[in-house]
């Protein structure tokens, strides 16, 4: 095999470090720079070269997971889709994605790119929450600020229980909609 050919075979030190901040912050938010670059497999002049420190790289890991997650979205959430419709896709797109998710809600970061896709982000969950409140999939006196923050917690409960194996990655999406908007009792 060509040297370029095995080259763009594996992922660049770059992306190797975001995935490996991606994974550790995650789970241990106080994970060092050092313990990124060990995880990455590469030295720590390597992950200076591409991040002066650890706000670079903080701002760098949101960036790649408001990305994703707008991409996830945005390939399964059609236009004219129920708000229900939405809600399903959205579950979908975004429980593999849950280290990522994960991240964005610990995580405080000052860039400017960073904070307003978070907060486009926001902005579309509380637009669908809004258009639940008005299809009748949920009550209009429930405070929209609750209802994002189950959607929040169901996505974290969907995304670790299927990376435990504890529950099918093809069940998730639909426990959590039941969850959301029919509670946990038996179905009549």
């Amino acid at each position: 095999m060509r040297p370029e050919r095995a080259e763009a075979l594996r992922p660049t030190a770059r992306r190797a470090i975001v995935e490996a901040a991606i994974g550790l912050w995650s789970v241990n938010p106080g994970a060092t720079l050092h313990d990124v670059a060990v995880r990455a497999g590469v030295g720590r002049a390597t992950l200076h070269r591409h991040f002066q420190g650890r706000d670079a790289l903080l701002a760098e890991v949101a960036r790649t997971c408001i990305d994703e997650m707008r991409a996830a979205v945005g390939a399964v959430v059609g236009p004219g889709a129920s708000a229900r419709e939405r809600l399903r896709g959205m579950f979908e797109a975004v429980i593999p994605l849950g280290d990522r998710y994960s991240f964005l809600q610990r995580e405080s970061v000052a860039d400017e790119e960073a904070v307003a896709g978070y907060r486009a982000q926001l902005d579309w969950v509380a637009a669908l929450v809004a258009d639940l409140k008005t299809e009748g999939d949920i009550a209009a006196d429930v405070p929209s600020a609750w209802v994002v923050g189950q959607i929040d917690q169901l996505v974290w409960t969907a995304w670790n229980e299927t990376a435990r194996g504890r529950v099918a990655a093809a069940d998730a999406a639909s426990l959590a909609v039941r969850t959301l908007l029919e509670g946990l009792g038996e179905r009549t």
